[in-house]
């Protein structure tokens, strides 16, 4: 039985994984490439890029100047939280969000992928980060999508830890996007734009659905 441990912000801890909302969904699935489909489900090869890869992506619907600053506004006046430490993330999306909407986030993009057993798929990506001799901290949620908005104080006070990471502009609400996030703890810097790892072969939990 697994233990839960809810924190002050109500997200809770289970088995060392944070999740902003548990349990997690019984799937999520992903756009890409055939390609790299096929070695994600066959080889368990697995790309997780910085936040700041992200900010310097020059394409519409994947990069975003602004991935990973938390703002909202109080009362008018602008709020803004970021991290310090280094975070890569894995991007998925709800679901029962449109096949046809993921598809098109890229031209490249010719593949669905199902990650049926979420809670597995995680735990397979963190035993293959340990190999890396750094410390990450992950933590999994749905994306929400009011960067800017007003807020009350209570509102701006219940904010889940690091919501910076799980917040982005309404614009890309069409994305339903579902994330995990691997905060790097350690005291050294790992420098990379992405970090390619190995969690086994995945057939079992990753189907692919072109």
């Amino acid at each position: 039985m697994n233990e839960i441990i809810e924190t002050q912000n109500e997200t809770k801890f289970v088995n060392g994984i944070e999740y902003s909302e548990y349990p997690p969904p019984t799937s999520i699935i992903k756009a890409t490439e055939l390609k790299w489909a096929k070695k994600l489900r066959d080889e368990g090869s697995i790309r997780l890029n910085s936040v700041s890869f992200y900010q310097v992506l020059e394409k519409p619907e994947l990069g975003d100047s602004n991935e990973g600053c938390g703002m909202l506004r109080l009362n008018g006046n602008p709020m803004v939280t970021g991290s310090t430490n280094e975070v890569f993330i894995w991007c998925s999306a709800m679901p029962d969000t449109s096949i046809e909407v993921l598809k098109s986030l890229n031209k490249t993009y010719d593949t669905i992928i199902r990650v049926s057993d979420v809670e597995d798929f995680v735990s397979r990506i963190m035993t293959a980060l340990k190999e890396l001799k750094y410390t990450f901290l992950p933590h999994l949620g749905q994306v929400i999508y009011s960067r800017g908005e007003e807020v009350s104080k209570k509102t701006l006070n219940d904010q889940k830890w690091h919501y910076n990471i799980f917040q982005k502009s309404s614009n890309f609400v069409h994305q339903n996007e579902y994330r995990m996030s691997f905060t790097n703890i350690s005291f050294n810097r790992i420098g990379k734009e992405y970090l390619d790892i190995n969690i086994g072969n995945c057939n079992d939990i990753v189907q692919i659905e072109t």
